[in-house]
């Protein structure tokens, strides 16, 4: 089993590989979902836009994220935002290099979050995640660390020209 401890700073870049490699499945099914050129205006470089946001979230939040170990490398990693103002603490990123899916460290990633938390005196927990055939390893993770309440979503989308403007 990996070892779940705080991130930092110098995390950031491993844990942008991690997740582009971990969400590269789910955005390609995207594609094939909602066509080309609809992915193409919404997504564009999705891989480029996710690296940054993530490395720049573990890098200048550090205080808010942890990393799992194996083997000495980080295999996995979970980002959060508290809002005390409302009691809730929110996973915002959540990712297991694909190699070492399959074996808990998600799950254990997500019971460390809010087991911190209920230390810091938040009254829920949320998290947003695909009702996609591709999100539902994540649905099933959430559950088994105790999630039990969903509301449905749904996304649209729209071709509204040939990409040109007018």
């Amino acid at each position: 089993m990996a070892e779940i401890r705080p991130a930092r700073p110098e995390d950031a870049e491993r844990c942008a590989e991690i997740a582009v490699e971990a969400w590269r499945c789910i955005f390609e099914s995207w594609r094939e979902l909602i066509g080309d050129s609809v992915w193409e205006a919404v997504f564009g470089d999705w891989s480029e836009r996710k690296r940054l946001s993530v490395s720049a979230q573990v890098r200048d939040r550090s205080d808010c994220a942890i990393v799992s170990e194996a083997g000495g490398a980080v295999v996995g990693f979970l980002t959060w935002r508290l809002y005390d103002d409302q009691g809730v603490g929110e996973i915002s990123n959540n990712a297991v290099a694909p190699t070492h899916q399959g074996r808990g460290i998600g799950t254990a990633q997500v019971r460390h979050a809010l087991d911190l938390f209920r230390r810091e005196g938040m009254r829920a927990a949320r998290v947003l995640t695909g009702g996609d055939e591709g999100h539902a390893p994540a649905r099933a993770m959430y559950e088994k660390a105790g999630f039990e309440r969903s509301l449905p979503y749904v996304e649209y989308f729209l071709e509204l020209n040939d990409g040109r403007r007018r």
